[in-house]
C-alpha cells in the first residue's frame, strides 16, 4: 500500500463485494418477476371480462369482482384477482361497485390484464 492510504482490512471488501452481488441478484430477480407478471401468456385465447369491483386490497394488490358470466372460460362468479399492472390499472383509483373490463387469458385464472373502469350510464 502507499502512504497515506487507509488499511481497509480484506474481509471487510469482501463484505461489501458481497452485498453488491447480493443486491445486484435481487434487482434482476425483481425487474424480471416484475415484466413476467404483465406478459399475457404466449398463445392463449383471450376473452372479454366485465364484473363489478367488491372489494380492493392495496396490500395484497389483489381486487375481488363479481364478474360476468364469460361463455368457454368461466361462469358468473365472485374471485379475487391479481391485476396485471397495478399502478396503470388505477389501482388506487378504483373503488367497490365500480363496473370494469378487462382481458383474460385460458389457463390463467388468476390475473386481469389491462382493466379500465366503465364510465357510469349516463341517467335519463
Amino acid at each position: 500500500m502507499m502512504s497515506g492510504e487507509p488499511d481497509i482490512p480484506e474481509d471487510f471488501l469482501m463484505i461489501r463485494r458481497f452485498i453488491a452481488l447480493a443486491t445486484a441478484t435481487l434487482c434482476a430477480l425483481t425487474l424480471s418477476t416484475a415484466v413476467s407478471a404483465q406478459t399475457p401468456p404466449p398463445g392463449k385465447k383471450d376473452h372479454a371480462f366485465k364484473g363489478k369491483v367488491e372489494k380492493i386490497d392495496p396490500k395484497t394488490k389483489m381486487v375481488t369482482v363479481n364478474n360476468e358470466s364469460i361463455p368457454g372460460w368461466m361462469m358468473s362468479m365472485t374471485m379475487s384477482y391479481k391485476v396485471d399492472k397495478p399502478s396503470e390499472a388505477t389501482l388506487d383509483k378504483l373503488k367497490p361497485g365500480d363496473q370494469i373490463t378487462a382481458t383474460v387469458y385460458d389457463t390463467d385464472f388468476q390475473t386481469l390484464y389491462g382493466v379500465k373502469i366503465v364510465p357510469p350510464a349516463p341517467k335519463k
